[in-house]
């Protein structure tokens, strides 16, 4: 199955280097004329600058330098790795290489531990050298021909809009210029499970490297619920500290993240239920628009806690905080959103038989905009929101502007300006005799 995960750029001087990968072996350059040994494969000897290179095979043999394990904090593709122990290894051949351990417990890495190259069958050009432990006991499973073939065991399904489980991702639904994200799991009011935070977090990273797409629509399926929070299926879990600690740290702050710099405009569409969890990804949103019949709150304080995933921290930010504080403390569910409207919390309430109608129309309008116009008026409002001076605010505005003035496609209506300045000229001169008629 195709990886997700980054695939090496093969350039004519890497091209034996990654075609050996193929055939389990690890090549070093060799320079012919100052006899030192090179990694990562150049065009000349970083020692010499000789051009005078050729390759030597590495026994594959090496100790740990130094490493560190992954626990968090990663790219949603490599999200099933953790944990994963990243390395520098100490080759035979006087080389020091980056590379990951594998095929071993990251609690039984040590350093000076000896690893031997295996390699990670990436895609049909090229594998990638990795390496296991030398010692058999300390391998959580046997390798094959001596640690020569491929390590197929680290290489997992690609996450995407194809295999995503629990949400939906559809590129112009509404309209041009729009992608709508929708939590899929209306038979448990779209509750986020973890299956669903890695998916949100990959499809609002995801759809920042779409440049055609200006603003994103946040929906949940069916009419019952938005999102009413976290599922009650992971609580249990919850009761262990550090599992409860990687819910609000890794899940929780990475799905804020992935929303919050999405650089696109993200429009939240709230319609029944949204309470916990789900007002806290509405509140990471840039617009919020309600059903008038929706219904929202914070329900965390009647189980003894708070709101985890932002909510304690962006309400007082988003609303009077004296209504915050109500809202929060009183762990009420039923506010309509009528009256977290007059309260100062969302963007507009629409009736019932007009909601859909209404929102289309917000999300064409926002959407017929240019996408870089977007993305520099949310980056520039929520830097001066984020409470600096005025001075600074309004610097950072100027170069934003600037930047806008001079990007490609602005320029481009320049120049049809520029191109004709004689025949602007006579139009103005003609403008002006009117002008002196009249």
């Amino acid at each position: 199955m195709e990886t997700q995960k980054p695939i090496p750029v093969i350039q004519p001087w890497t091209k034996e280097f990654w075609k050996a990968t193929k055939q389990g072996k690890l090549l070093v350059q060799h320079c012919n004329d100052c006899n030192k040994n090179i990694f990562f494969p150049k065009m000349v000897c970083s020692e010499c600058w000789s051009e005078n290179l050729t390759w030597i095979e590495s026994s594959g043999k090496a100790s740990v330098y130094t490493y560190t394990v992954m626990l968090d904090m990663v790219e949603p593709k490599f999200m099933g790795d953790l944990p994963y122990v990243i390395a520098m290894v100490d080759l035979e051949e006087g080389i020091r290489m980056t590379t990951r351990i594998i095929n071993c417990n990251p609690d039984d890495v040590a350093i000076g531990m000896t690893v031997e190259v295996v390699f990670d069958d990436v895609s049909s050009d090229c594998a990638l050298p990795v390496f296991q432990p030398a010692d058999p006991s300390l391998r959580l499973m046997a390798s094959n021909d001596g640690g020569q073939t491929a390590a197929t065991a680290i290489s997992e399904p690609a996450m995407g809009p194809a295999t995503y489980q629990t949400i939906l991702y559809e590129i112009g639904k509404t309209c041009d210029g729009e992608c709508t994200i929708t939590l899929n799991r209306p038979d448990k009011y779209n509750a986020i499970n973890r299956q669903m935070a890695a998916e949100l977090i990959d499809a609002f990273r995801r759809i920042r490297n779409e440049p055609a797409i200006g603003v994103v629509v946040l929906a949940g399926a069916g009419e019952k619920a938005f999102c009413t929070g976290g599922d009650l299926e992971i609580f249990p879990s919850l009761a262990e500290h550090q599992n409860s600690l990687n819910w609000l740290s890794h899940e929780g702050l990475d799905v804020q993240r992935a929303i919050t710099s999405c650089e696109k405009v993200v429009i939240c569409k709230i319609d029944g239920h949204c309470l916990a969890g789900g007002l806290e990804l509405a509140l990471a949103c840039d617009l919020l628009y309600a059903k008038e019949s929706a219904k929202m709150g914070t329900t965390e304080i009647n189980m003894g806690i708070l709101p985890g995933w932002g909510g304690t921290a962006r309400l007082p930010r988003s609303m009077p905080v004296f209504r915050a504080r109500e809202i929060i403390f009183s762990g009420r569910k039923d506010y309509i959103a009528r009256e977290m409207y007059d309260m100062g919390l969302l963007t507009r309430v629409f009736k019932d038989d007009e909601f859909e109608s209404e929102f289309e129309k917000v999300v064409k309008n926002i959407a017929s905009k240019k996408p870089i116009a977007l993305r520099m008026g949310k980056e520039v409002m929520a830097r001066s929101v984020d409470g600096c001076d005025m001075e600074t605010a309004l610097a950072v505005e100027r170069n934003g502007i600037q930047w806008l003035t001079y990007s490609p496609d602005i320029q481009a209506v320049m120049d049809q300006f520029r191109a004709r300045p004689d025949q602007l000229t006579k139009q103005q001169k003609q403008s002006n005799i009117q002008s002196d008629r009249k």
